[in-house]
This record gives structure tokens, C-alpha cells and sequence, in this order.
């Protein structure tokens, strides 16, 4: 089921506080509505009524989709970088779920996101069975081939599911500042699938994918803007972005 909760939450342009109740944690099985919600960005939106300013509570979520069996936890952060203390306090949650999901860790796919558009990338990666390793892969691979017109630090790409089609896997290019879309990045599906071949279809492709990207949270963002993991690590044989 979905759990909210009362927060005592301060208005970001006139400072008036009030109590409202937020979702901690949400159901797309048991309340399909709230699916919609996050994905216009309505989900723990709040309107002030001291200036009818309005905005949306940026804290922890938890989505579950029981019958994907896919959870994905929100845990925003404005530091990428910092994965692990975001892997601990992922950890924490798991732990205080496990005795009412015990399919946590066994059969339930887990996942953990640090920003909202994370979150709904990671919804529609997963509803597209894609695997989230293979394409933060793609990333790296666009990245290091751009790194002039996309520095990490300054660009986001995030995954367009209502723009790919059955030739082109997209990417759009989100300004990390301003949050403003830029353009868009094709990917052809041949060469995810020649990248699905060489990862996942041979335990050496499967066992290298998790050591580029291990743990909980997966972002070739992430491993770029890390200082100590910059050393190239796709092969010059791995299928190109068109």
C-alpha cells in the first residue's frame, strides 16, 4: 500500500510554515493514479496559502510495482558523487522493509535513483526491458566521445522513451543548471543489442558490466564527475552511438 506522512514543510519564496502530508512511499498496483502524478511532476506538490506559490517536495520516495516486480527508491541528493552514503541509507530502508517484503533480495528487482528524473527514467528503462547498466554504458560511451560539448558536470543525458522507436534507442541532453532540455542523441537498437550480446549473454560480459558499474546506484554521470575514476573504461570494440 502507499504511506504518506504530516512534514512541517516552509515555503521557498515567502517562508510562511505549514503541515501537509507528502507520500513516502507509493503503490502503482493498488493506487495507479499516483503513477500519473509523479510522472507530471504532481506527485508531494504543495501550493502555499500565504502566496499561492507552488512547488514540489523534493525527499525520499519509495516507488513499488508489484506486478514488475520492481522497487525503485528516490533518495534526492544535489551531490552525485557521494554514492556511498545514498547506498547506506538505501541499505537502512531495505533492512526495515524486509520483514513486511520478504521477496526483497530474492525475486524483487531493487533499485535506487538519486533525482526525480532519475526516477522516471528508471521507470520507463525498465518498462522497455532495458537493462539500466547497459545504457548508463551507452552514456559513458557519448560521453567520453563529447566530452567537449558535454561535460559531465554541466550536462545530464537521460533516456526518452516517447522518442525512441524501433530503429533509435534517445537521449536528451538536460542542462545539470538550469534543467532545460538541449537536444536529443540517437542510439541505434542493433548496437544496444550487439552491447546486450557482449554483456549479458556470456558470465565474463556480465561479470565486467558490474565492475564498471557496482553497487546500488548505477550513473556513468556519476563515475565521470568522480576525480579518481576518469581511466577510459570502454573498449574500443564496443558499438558506437549514431
Amino acid at each position: 500500500m502507499s504511506n504518506t506522512r504530516q512534514y512541517p514543510i516552509r515555503c521557498p519564496k515567502c517562508g510562511h510554515e505549514q503541515s501537509v502530508t507528502l507520500y513516502d512511499s507509493i503503490n502503482i498496483k493498488d493506487d495507479p493514479q499516483l503513477k500519473q502524478h509523479l510522472l507530471a511532476n504532481k506527485l508531494n506538490a504543495v501550493q502555499c496559502p500565504q502566496c499561492a506559490f507552488s512547488f514540489v517536495v523534493d525527499k525520499p520516495l519509495l516507488y513499488h510495482d508489484p506486478e514488475r516486480r520492481i522497487m525503485i527508491y528516490l533518495l534526492p541528493t544535489r551531490d552525485p558523487t557521494n554514492v556511498a552514503a545514498a547506498e547506506k541509507q538505501f541499505r537502512d530502508v531495505l533492512d526495515s522493509l524486509r520483514h513486511l517484503t520478504p521477496e526483497i533480495g530474492a525475486t524483487l528487482e531493487i533499485h535506487l535513483v538519486l533525482s526525480r528524473s532519475e526516477l522516471v527514467e528508471r521507470i520507463f528503462l525498465l518498462e522497455a526491458q532495458l537493462d539500466p547498466r547497459i545504457i548508463e554504458y551507452i552514456k559513458y560511451l557519448i560521453y567520453t566521445r563529447n566530452l567537449k560539448k558535454l561535460e559531465p558536470r554541466e550536462k545530464i543525458l537521460l533516456f526518452d522513451a516517447q522518442d525512441s522507436d524501433r530503429e533509435n534507442l534517445c537521449f536528451v541532453v538536460q542542462d545539470a543548471h538550469s534543467r532545460r532540455l538541449e537536444g536529443i542523441l540517437h542510439y541505434s537498437r542493433s548496437a544496444y543489442a550487439a552491447l546486450d550480446e557482449m554483456f549479458l549473454k556470456a558470465e565474463s560480459g556480465t561479470k565486467r558490466l558490474y565492475e564498471l558499474f557496482p553497487g546500488l546506484y548505477v550513473s556513468a554521470r556519476a563515475l565521470l564527475m568522480d576525480e579518481g575514476k576518469k581511466d577510459s573504461i570502454a573498449g574500443n570494440d564496443a558499438p558506437q552511438p549514431t
